[in-house]
């Protein structure tokens, strides 16, 4: 704010230069890295399948010994605010930054 000119002033060029995409994945990577084994995983599975995941899917994969610990990490998922349940009851990811911070972690 100016108070000078009694009204709000930004360089839109300073603004558009700032690299913003990167501290929010960076933000979001530091979060998920600090998450449990679980839900890294549900995490990164998802982000493999793209931006949403049947519930068949999350199903099949934890008959599997491997991912039998998908279903867990998908309720912490939700409850942590990463993933929802769309209308068509497909699992998602809220945004298409926490799915590209999730795939990133991916070896």
């Amino acid at each position: 704010y100016d108070f000078y000119q009694k009204r709000w002033v930004w360089n839109e060029d300073t603004i558009r230069a700032e690299d913003i995409t990167d501290n929010v994945l960076h933000l979001l990577s530091s979060k998920m890295n600090r998450l449990s084994d679980e839900m890294q995983m549900l995490l990164k599975v998802m982000a493999c399948f793209g931006t949403s995941t049947n519930d068949s899917v999350i199903s099949y994969l934890t008959q599997s010994p491997e991912f039998s610990g998908v279903r867990n990490g998908l309720e912490g998922a939700i409850s942590e605010g990463f993933v929802e349940l769309n209308a068509e009851g497909s699992f998602k990811f809220v945004h298409d930054k926490v799915r590209e911070a999730a795939y990133n972690l991916t070896p």
